[in-house]
């Protein structure tokens, strides 16, 4: 969809936690900020309701003498796992969201490499929280479930938040990446950097409606685009506690738009038609999409009447999702457009706090990741995506070696491959760290391979990579019938530097990461 005059969203300069949480109060005190289910009754908190709380749990930390301090916060998705955030950095401190998947060795790591002194844990991590806090670094522990009773002794202590004074430019956050190769590294954000982000990403995308919080909140992802946007927005957040209850909560908060990674996007899309072809109407909703998408290119959108069963399987509002963290293949985008679910691709970094372009409602670009925002600049350097502005991470928490090597004359380098169309689309082609380069020096994006080998159909997962001088890709299928021919149709199209010479099948899945990304060896 191509529009070049659409203007950008108009908002509002934000830089601070202060400057975000004084506007939600000051425009709508009553409005509904988030909601939530507790022993299956919904709870909801308004923006009023939120900003006392922030105070109240702000002034317990500060009770405690505790400040400069890193405070970490181990849980699923909730209310006091986002209230926690807004409060530990309020009070000067730095926050340190721990993944939840990570094993307690591993957990144990990270919270001695940046010295963390408390622990924020929900109740089904007390035995790893009662663990680490034999340990010498972690001097208190405080259980999400007893938050309520300290927010009613402490709500009268501040009523003000400019009681607080906090530096926007001081380091806020640490957030430990779960790259697909190499060790965690933690990554230093400021208020500044996360807040311009926010903004800058709701300049690019309009969003309307209840939103639905779902992916892991550990993630910078989903913090920046599903809570600060939506408090920039001032758009209800229904809160997912996790997968197991994302149909049920689907339909009980009859979301408008949401954040995902293309897992969740893949999997909506095909369910969809995993369950048309159970009951036999696979070839009716052909028909349908078809005649649909004429309409729709003479000007008549009827999609959200000829799919509203299927519409109502997510509540029947759902018309907008943001995607990105993973690359996505564009047949799910147009399948799920087409039944009337936009769906607009976005790329980030966690080093860029971390949105860097999304396309836009009303003007994007197949196959891309869209425009970049209008609050930092993006540049194509030795084939690599370089960014600079104010979205950039202060650099890696004790390892300046590595803060060096990622940037060149202030600019950062992401470690990914791509380019930036004439009319400024930024399309990412692979990996740096994983290209193959052979002894001929010819250059292969193993990315590009894999993409190609996804569209055979039996290939579930695949990595392709350099092996004794041959490219091979190693494949994960259920059933091995006929891959191997479409592979051989497929080198006939490829130059030959670029064939795959190798194939390996594998009895199991990839490991991967908590964001559902393949491990690479």
């Amino acid at each position: 969809m191509l529009n070049r005059e659409y203007p950008l969203y108009n908002h509002t300069y934000i830089n601070s936690f202060h400057g975000l949480l004084m506007g939600c109060k000051n425009s709508n005190p009553e409005g509904i900020a988030f909601q939530y289910t507790d022993n299956k009754k919904m709870v909801s908190v308004t923006y009023g309701d939120f900003l006392r709380d922030v105070l109240a749990l702000a002034s317990y930390i500060e009770e405690q003498g505790f400040k400069n301090t890193k405070i970490a916060v181990l849980g699923e998705n909730s209310y006091f796992w986002i209230l926690s955030y807004f409060a530990v950095v309020i009070s000067s401190n730095i926050i340190v969201p721990i993944d939840k998947e990570l094993s307690e060795d591993e957990i144990g790591i990270l919270l001695r490499q940046c010295e963390t002194e408390i622990l924020v844990h929900s109740g089904i991590y007390d035995d790893i929280a009662s663990i680490l806090k034999g340990k010498e670094y972690i001097k208190r522990n405080l259980n999400i479930k007893d938050i309520p009773e300290v927010l009613l002794k402490y709500r009268s202590i501040h009523d003000d938040i400019q009681e607080f004074v906090t530096d926007e430019n001081a380091v806020c956050s640490i957030i430990y990446t779960s790259g697909t190769t190499g060790k965690p590294k933690g990554v230093m954000l400021t208020q500044k950097s996360l807040m311009i982000d926010a903004v800058s990403a709701c300049k690019n995308v309009w969003i309307k409606g209840t939103s639905m919080l779902t992916l892991p909140l550990h993630h910078t992802f989903a913090f920046t685009t599903s809570v600060l946007a939506m408090l920039v927005y001032r758009v209800p957040i229904c809160i997912n506690k996790n997968l197991r209850s994302f149909t049920s909560d689907i339909l009980k908060y009859k979301p408008q738009n949401m954040f995902l990674v293309p897992l969740y996007v893949e999997t909506i899309y095909k369910n969809i038609w995993k369950k048309a072809k159970e009951q036999k109407k696979d070839r009716i909703l052909k028909v349908l999409v078809a005649i649909s998408s004429f309409l729709l290119n003479c000007g008549v959108d009827l999609r959200r009447v000829f799919f509203k069963s299927i519409l109502d399987q997510f509540g029947g509002n759902l018309d907008l999702i943001v995607t990105g963290g993973a690359a996505i293949d564009q047949r799910y985008i147009d399948g799920l457009t087409n039944i009337g679910i936009q769906v607009l691709n976005g790329y980030g970094i966690t080093e860029c706090s971390p949105v860097v372009a999304v396309n836009r409602n009303k003007y994007s670009r197949a196959g891309s990741v869209g425009l970049p925002l209008s609050d930092c600049d993006v540049s194509v350097i030795d084939n690599e995506i370089c960014v600079r502005g104010e979205i950039v991470m202060k650099g890696y928490y004790e390892d300046d070696v590595s803060t060096k090597e990622s940037f060149t004359d202030g600019w950062f380098r992401t470690g990914d491959l791509g380019y930036i169309d004439s009319d400024g689309f930024v399309f990412i082609t692979g990996r740096k760290k994983n290209l193959i380069i052979l002894s001929n020096g010819k250059n292969v994006s193993p990315e590009e391979l894999e993409e190609r080998l996804l569209h055979i159909e039996g290939v579930l997962e695949v990595v392709v990579s350099e092996k004794n001088g041959m490219i091979e890709a190693e494949i994960y299928s259920e059933n091995h019938a006929g891959i191997k021919e479409s592979i051989d149709n497929l080198n006939k199209e490829l130059p030959n530097y670029k064939r795959i010479q190798k194939v390996v099948f594998r009895e199991n899945a990839f490991a991967k990461t908590t964001t559902q990304k393949i491990k690479r060896q």
